[in-house]
């Protein structure tokens, strides 16, 4: 793709909002939220590269419903062609289960998609508690799901330091609200 080429136009819903969000790294993506300011899917810019396989950073601009991708290698913008591997998608986990211990212990597991994984910032914790509860399901979720759970999983989404692979939120640790264990040696599952 040569950047002078990447403007990309969205086709959405009246009523949609398309916004540039950034999340707590700093990478940007594009959310789409309903009237009702829900969020209903995401565009995330994966990977992009120079015509060299070297890594480029991206910048979004959005000017009404039109992105502009500004493609950057340290501090100079690259005007070389480049490859962009972009994801879109309306879901965010693409399944969750319960894991029953040994007594009343159990594990909450939530696999997270790319988008899920992506759109990590704190104003998105609403939408990923429910994109969960979903994929749980009802039974699960008025059973298991509690403030403990939820802490845990909130650290996942925005404090995880090591966030690769699913997200398991663990009934028998204390209670702890999700920014004291958002860190690398409890790891969003305080001992």
């Amino acid at each position: 793709m040569d950047p002078g080429d990447a403007t990309l136009r969205t086709e959405v819903e009246d009523g949609t909002d398309v916004e540039v969000v950034e999340d707590d790294q700093g990478d940007q993506s594009i959310q789409l939220t309903d009237a009702n300011g829900e969020i209903v899917g995401g565009i995330v810019i994966e990977a992009t590269r120079s015509s060299n396989g070297e890594p480029v950073h991206s910048e979004l601009a959005l000017e009404g419903e039109t992105i502009t991708p500004k493609f950057v290698a340290g501090n100079d913008e690259v005007k070389e062609p480049v490859s962009v591997d972009v994801y879109a998608s309306t879901v965010w986990y693409n399944k969750g289960w319960v894991t029953k211990k040994s007594g009343k212990k159990y594990v909450v597991n939530l696999d997270p998609t790319r988008l899920g994984r992506k759109q990590n910032a704190l104003n998105t914790h609403k939408t990923h508690v429910k994109h969960a509860k979903k994929v749980l399901g009802s039974a699960n979720t008025k059973k298991y799901w509690n403030y403990n759970i939820e802490q845990q999983f909130l650290c996942h989404v925005v404090g995880a330091w090591f966030p690769t692979g699913v997200y398991n939120m663990e009934s028998w640790r204390p209670t702890k609200k999700w920014q004291q264990i958002a860190n690398p040696f409890d790891r969003c599952n305080r001992k």
